[in-house]
């Protein structure tokens, strides 16, 4: 009989084990994750880690996980499996198998051009877990549709321990909401980043009536040249769309107090302005300064969403160009309706930095 209730108790917390980690993290067969990336009217790709290389398989459905499957044919320990033929701005249920382990979660497919969506935008959450999950947290109210996370994901990009408290603080969000994520400074070389997303250093993509484009912005010179050439063919080839919107990590405009950011700023303003200008970009969301910042110049709006988790840095808003400025945590909340977007800053507990609409013309 005492085999038999410990057996029985063993069963039990195993299954409340894998209730509390549902979506999460498991430590071996799903490692980090699931995570959700690139959703199209059609189709998204769901993403997670596993402890070995092995293949595993997701199962989705509208009402049930238990519609449709896609098994992976090769082994690998960085799953990106690609749904397709879904319908559009739909939510589905999903499971993934693999190792004999299970995390479930449900995933929402892009809105069609004229459907009017929401978004949030974040950045540098590299340090202080708890902030970073309070900011998600707060954000978990919003419900966005989609994150934008503009760099500095970990403070040390070739650490997978931190990788690991990232995958950990930020899991439940991920498992249920796409992530784009740009490479901020801390991502170093950015091999653990490309490994672990589906995404390029440089990447764009449409969703909605909006055309983002992803930028490295840690290109050496050798390098500026060929990012140029790509950014201005990108963005010439979706001047119909209404919305051009770019995010990378390092700011064109700042007014953070710290050493020789200014003048950084200064310098990539000179490079990327000008094909911002002349491709009828409307705004730019940056990171790298942990603080909240809005510039309007030359009829582009630059928003500086860093206050994510890392450090505060100080600002002064005596810029031409400043027109708030707050050393705050904090994220942004983006609503789309046809050629209007409205933008509100929040912090965790709530208060409104600021808010402010866009429109497309």
């Amino acid at each position: 009989m005492r085999h038999r209730f410990t057996v029985a108790l063993s069963r039990l917390l195993l299954t409340a084990t894998l209730v509390l980690t549902a979506g999460v993290a498991f430590a071996e067969g799903i490692g980090q994750g699931p995570y959700l990336q690139n959703p199209t009217t059609s189709g998204i790709t769901v993403c997670w880690v596993s402890g070995s290389e092995t293949t595993g398989l997701v199962r989705f459905g509208i009402k049930k996980p238990d519609e449709k499957q896609v098994q992976e044919s090769k082994p690998t320990r960085y799953h990106k499996i690609q749904i397709k033929g879904l319908k559009a701005y739909t939510r589905y249920q999903y499971v993934v198998e693999c190792e004999g382990r299970m995390a479930e979660g449900s995933f929402l497919t892009a809105a069609p051009a004229k459907k009017p969506f929401r978004f949030a935008v974040y950045g540098d959450n590299r340090t202080q877990p708890a902030i970073h999950a309070s900011v998600l947290a707060r954000m978990a109210e919003y419900n966005p549709d989609f994150i934008i996370q503009t760099g500095d994901l970990v403070a040390d990009g070739t650490n997978e321990s931190q990788w690991s408290e990232f995958f950990r603080v930020a899991g439940k969000t991920l498992a249920g909401t796409p992530y784009y994520p740009a490479l901020g400074n801390h991502e170093k070389d950015g091999a653990a980043y490309l490994r672990y997303f589906a995404v390029g250093r440089e990447y764009s993509f449409n969703y909605g009536n909006i055309h983002f484009v992803g930028l490295d912005s840690n290109h050496k010179a050798p390098e500026f040249a060929a990012q140029e050439e790509w950014l201005r063919k990108d963005l010439a080839e979706h001047q119909k769309d209404t919305w051009r919107i770019v995010f990378f990590h390092h700011t064109l405009y700042t007014c953070v107090t710290k050493k020789g950011r200014r003048e950084a700023a200064e310098l990539l303003r000179a490079r990327l302005e000008p094909i911002f200008l002349a491709s009828k970009v409307q705004v730019v969301f940056n990171g790298h300064d942990h603080d909240y910042q809005h510039h309007l110049a030359k009829g582009i709006h630059y928003v500086v969403t860093g206050g994510g988790g890392a450090p505060l840095y100080e600002v002064k808003a005596d810029t031409p160009f400043a027109l708030k400025a707050k050393t705050a945590y904090h994220y942004c909340e983006a609503e789309v309706k046809g050629d209007v977007l409205k933008l509100l800053a929040r912090e965790p507990n709530g208060s409104v930095i600021e808010q402010f609409s866009v429109h497309s013309n």
